[in-house]
């Protein structure tokens, strides 16, 4: 499809297996003739694809684009009311998608491996793993598999069928390491530390907020979307005196790389329970509907999960969460922060390729999460900036 009339197309990317390059640079402005000359490239089999992204700019402006310009909520390329989104949307709809996806997956990999990550080992190994298979069969619910949403049906993260599958599993941990990464482009850290600033700022906010609530020290947490129990182990960490931590989450396959993990090297990263049982658990369930008992944590948190969710399963959980805590209990919810000037600068071939990976990213960035968290009965909600990129949004239960 050619662009919208007043769009200016520029710089041509092109990717090979193994990099990504600036190939060439045209303008096309104000294509009238709409043979889509701005949007010409041939798809070549495994060897090269030539893709064409974008830079919008209104050749007339607008109430909308006028007040994004002067205090922007979330970025241009986010909503379903705005061109640049609209177009982006459009791209990821045709026969590119594909390449996106290569080339999104390319760019965590490459990240990842050049910062001493050993995606590809590690991945292969988990694979391989007979262990990590018993560890599925334990925590799998076969009850759970019928209560899939369409929203976690859909392919999301580079991978046809999203979380529900074990190359997806395998690779998440390395995935993990290269995004924190990626928050830190221009200084030379080590994954472990990018890691960790991560993870000590999340868990850092809930400390700071309970304190100001006056809430006393955590007894059970709930890792609502844990994935392969990173956030789960790191809350476990933080908040030593917690006598349970919970992972929670709809992929067996995910829960059963955080069994492993847990039941292998377990003891080196938590302390033992008071009675001498193990103080991380994980359990198979749906977070909008977990079936556990009203008011019986005092932490619950959502960690990079709900840039995954529609706005209907975003308040889903939210209200499931705050039905869960216990008077003086915290929500916590982190994830990319729309109005940080990092997300909303980032280049056109970056947030292309991650909106083509992210299907439900729209709904995200204009979602007032505050408000969500007000709406469903918690006081004292705040927001606090985890770093260039993502926030926390927390708020207590009374």
């Amino acid at each position: 499809m050619p662009p919208p009339r007043g769009v200016v197309v520029s710089r041509v990317f092109s990717y090979s297996s193994s990099h990504l390059r600036v190939s060439s640079h045209r303008r096309f402005e104000n294509d009238p003739s709409g043979s889509g000359s701005s949007m010409q490239g041939s798809l070549r089999r495994r060897k090269h694809v030539s893709l064409r992204f974008v830079r919008l700019k209104c050749a007339s402006s607008s109430s909308s684009s006028s007040s994004t310009t002067s205090s922007p909520s979330k970025p241009a390329w986010a909503g379903a009311e705005d061109v640049l989104s609209q177009f982006v949307n459009a791209l990821i709809a045709s026969p590119l998608y594909t390449p996106m996806k290569f080339m999104a997956r390319r760019t965590l990999i490459n990240t990842a491996e050049k910062n001493g990550v050993n995606w590809t080992a590690k991945s292969q190994a988990l694979l391989e793993n007979a262990n990590v298979k018993a560890c599925y069969d334990d925590i799998n619910n076969p009850n759970v598999e019928s209560m899939y949403p369409d929203y976690y049906l859909m392919p999301f993260h580079a991978y046809d069928e999203g979380n529900l599958n074990w190359l997806a599993a395998a690779e998440a941990e390395s995935a993990t390491y290269a995004m924190a990464l990626r928050v830190w482009p221009n200084e030379d850290i080590t994954w472990q530390t990018a890691q960790g600033r991560l993870r000590d700022a999340y868990c850092d906010a809930v400390k700071q907020h309970r304190a100001k609530q006056g809430s006393s020290d955590p007894a059970r947490i709930l890792d609502m979307g844990c994935s392969v129990g990173i956030s789960t182990r790191a809350l476990a960490g933080a908040f030593d005196t917690a006598k349970e931590v919970v992972g929670l989450d709809l992929s067996a396959y995910m829960l059963a790389v955080a069994e492993l993990r847990e039941r292998s090297e377990g003891e080196a990263w938590t302390p033992q329970g008071l009675e001498g049982e193990r103080r991380i658990s994980y359990v198979h369930g749906l977070a909008e509907s977990t079936g556990m008992p009203d008011a019986s944590f005092d932490v619950v948190s959502l960690a990079f999960v709900l840039h995954e969710c529609p706005t209907a399963a975003t308040r889903d959980i939210v209200r499931e969460a705050v039905r869960l805590l216990r008077p003086g209990g915290t929500l916590v919810m982190c994830d990319n922060d729309p109005k940080s000037e990092v997300i909303q600068k980032l280049p056109p071939v970056i947030f292309t390729l991650m909106k083509s990976t992210e299907p439900h990213s729209d709904e995200y960035y204009v979602l007032d999460m505050m408000s969500t968290f007000e709406e469903m009965g918690l006081t004292g909600v705040e927001t606090v900036a985890m770093d260039p990129r993502h926030r926390a949004v927390l708020g207590t239960k009374q």
